[in-house]
């Protein structure tokens, strides 16, 4: 992640790593549950995890993930916290950096939604 990012925070959402699809039930492919936890999605229980272009199963193909809230708060703060150790901006002055405050607004977003 660049520390130039200027998007909003939600929009960080498309680069959170996510599990091998390959790897996946045919229902956390579909976006039908989440795709760390198996839990049962809903469109107002449903993180939109952005459009992903990966192989599942040797076939290239498009993607569209999705995760819980809780799931998806844990995955945005494990971001957060990793983030600094590849950012020279953040070694420098972290709260000079973008992507770093974008990742912290969607962790506080995502809390207040729960």
């Amino acid at each position: 992640m660049s520390s130039d990012i200027a998007s909003p925070p939600s929009a960080l959402l498309a680069t959170l790593d996510l599990p091998d699809p390959s790897r996946l039930l045919p229902t956390q492919v579909r976006g039908a549950t989440c795709v760390w936890c198996s839990e049962r999605l809903s469109g107002a229980t449903a993180m939109d995890l952005g459009p992903r272009m990966e192989p599942i199963l040797g076939i290239a193909g498009r993607w569209f993930p999705r995760g819980c809230v809780p799931c998806t708060l844990q995955e945005v703060l494990a971001a957060y916290k990793t983030h600094g150790m590849s950012c020279e901006q953040c070694v420098d002055d972290a709260t000079l950096c973008n992507v770093q405050r974008a990742l912290r607004a969607l962790a506080l977003e995502l809390r207040r939604s729960r």
